[in-house]
């Protein structure tokens, strides 16, 4: 009986650490392998490797953004070879595993964690035993599904390590490095998946910290933990932040899951005072702010504490914070989520993700869709469309929104143009420049297909538009943000002319402050803007940009009007 396991992940960067688990935990003793694809590969060329293995059984790793690839390819296999088992597991066919059953050519289903369960059934088919002694498995027999109801509780301790494979070793450097140091969740958030897991256990943290040095010394560089609350134990993280602080390695990053308000002073400051900045990244779930949402799913929140935990670290700035919100919560109305949006933005995380309520299979909240009136898509990732208090109008604005959040703020491309925007023009409501410059893009413009300077023309035609009486300013910080942030001479979008005698003027100036540099390299390798506002101070005064563009020099000077006038 020959077993492979089959992750498909959603870049290359991505790896799949389920199988791999199930691969140390069965191998030698069993004949299995495994291998990884992405969605954007070819269903034949993923068909042809796995046949090429001549498995008996082919096991796929199922989350809602490979499913539907997933069920394209068993349908496949088995009008190539209806000899082979399919089975699935992980979450997404864990908790609905009779609908999988009866609508697709699947043979098994394990739920759950899969370790243990994954190894009797390997046992069973190898040994011709029976099925019933596998737990946690679902499979049909006759017209009939069965279900193994009893649960295995794996002693994570005694797992083997699924980090140490050889044939990972090359793909270290390029790849996310995906760390579990905790399995399961002290919450019940009832639009989650993790709110079924029971058994919330910890991994022992030297076998963790080995862990890492062993994928450091081997070129990793991207870790990301897999723990849903990572500092539910405080000693806990408090310590892994001190082995990481101490021992990582140049250009290394980790992510963690943090539970906002459980955080406490001794860690925060810890982390101000002693965190390289970069090296962490906190991804923060505040979802809402409204009261009766949290409280109606379930939800465990102190904003006060939250909010008041963030600042600290914010004011810190060793940390880099990616808060999440989601849309279409029960009583989350259009204008709640507008609060619940500008009470986030208010924080000016690094990253704001704004995503929309995803029905999973499994969650209360499912099962509860008729409560709150829910109408949601029935294919992955069955995103809500509307509910009793938000029409499917309003979360399509917010979903232009989003858009523009996303392709905008989360990237840092007008970080100065943004700061005036919200300190002068939109200080109360800066959801509503999202909103509408999402609108309008959506109304003018594909939303693929354009160029790098593209995005930068439509915010400035956008904001030409709707704040004329403030346009020359935001123009010309558009076009600071624009030229700063290239590093090789750029498509001019925009009209733009300066005197020559004046340029003179400033390139001489130039030289006096900064001695290094000289006439020729400025004239060849120097573009020269003026701006109507300082990008740094928003000081109404002439002020003029020169950005070299030279291979090896890559600066940007600012030089004022009054300063040359004065010479």
């Amino acid at each position: 009986m020959k077993a492979l396991l089959v992750g498909i992940n959603a870049k290359y960067i991505h790896t799949n650490l389920a199988i791999r688990y199930l691969y140390t935990y069965t191998h030698p003793q069993f004949d299995v392998d495994f291998c990884e694809f992405t969605i954007k590969d070819k269903p034949s060329r993923m068909v042809e490797e796995m046949l090429r293995h001549k498995p008996d059984l082919i096991g796929f790793s199922c989350y809602i953004w490979n499913i539907e690839v997933v069920l394209k390819l068993v349908s496949e296999l088995k009008k190539m070879n209806p000899k082979i088992y399919i089975l699935l597991g992980g979450p997404e066919v864990s908790y609905d595993a009779t609908y999988f059953l009866n609508h697709y050519p699947i043979d098994f289903i394990i739920s759950g964690e899969g370790e243990y369960p994954f190894y009797k059934l390997m046992q069973a088919l190898t040994e011709h035993q029976s099925l019933q002694n596998v737990p946690q498995l679902y499979y049909k027999t006759n017209s009939n599904i069965v279900y193994n109801k009893d649960e295995f509780i794996v002693n994570i301790d005694e797992l083997p390590s699924p980090y140490r494979l050889e044939r990972d070793i090359p793909h270290l450097k390029n790849r996310i490095q995906y760390i579990e140091s905790s399995r399961g969740c002290p919450y019940r958030c009832s639009y989650c998946l993790a709110s079924l897991e029971k058994n919330v256990r910890q991994f022992d943290a030297e076998k963790v910290k080995d862990e890492i040095r062993y994928l450091m010394a081997n070129g990793a560089k991207v870790f990301k933990f897999l723990d849903r609350t990572f500092n539910m134990r405080k000693d806990y993280a408090l310590d892994m932040f001190e082995f990481i602080i101490r021992e990582h390695q140049p250009g290394c990053v980790f992510q963690f899951e943090i539970s906002g308000d459980l955080l406490n002073e001794e860690i925060i400051d810890y982390l101000n005072k002693n965190a390289p900045k970069g090296l962490i990244r906190f991804e923060m779930g505040i979802q809402s702010t409204n009261p009766l949402t949290n409280r109606l799913v379930l939800r465990v929140q102190n904003n006060d504490k939250l909010f008041s935990n963030i600042k600290k670290i914010h004011e810190g700035d060793k940390i880099i914070l990616h808060l999440d919100l989601i849309a279409g919560l029960p009583k989350e109305d259009y204008q709640s989520f507008q609060k619940t949006f500008n009470d986030v933005f208010q924080l000016r995380p690094q990253e704001l993700q704004l995503g929309f309520l995803k029905m999973l299979r499994g969650t209360k909240l499912r099962l509860e869709a008729n409560l709150y009136d829910y109408s949601f898509d029935e294919n992955p990732p069955y995103e809500v469309i509307k509910n009793d208090v938000i029409t499917k109008e309003e979360l399509d604005r917010i979903r232009a929104a989003e858009f523009i959040l996303d392709k905008y703020y989360n990237t840092y491309r007008v970080p100065h143009t943004f700061e005036y925007l919200f300190k002068y023009i939109y200080p109360d409501n800066p959801y509503l420049f999202f909103e509408s410059f999402g609108l309008y893009w959506l109304e003018r413009y594909e939303t693929t297909g354009y160029q790098h300077h593209d995005l930068y023309m439509r915010l400035d035609q956008f904001l030409f538009k709707h704040h004329y009486q403030d346009y020359d300013a935001l123009h010309s910080l558009i076009i600071f943000d624009y030229l700063k942030n290239q590093k090789m001479r750029p498509t001019i979008w925009y009209t733009s002319q300066i005197d020559r005698s004046i340029k003179h003027r400033l390139f001489t100036s130039l030289i006096d402050q900064h001695p290094e540099l000289n006439l020729d390299c400025l004239h060849r390798y120097a573009r020269v803007e003026p701006l109507c506002i300082h990008p740094m101070t928003y000081d109404k005064e002439t002020t003029y940009l020169i950005k070299l563009f030279h291979p090896k020099n890559n600066t940007f000077y600012l030089l004022s009007k009054k300063a040359i006038d004065s010479e």
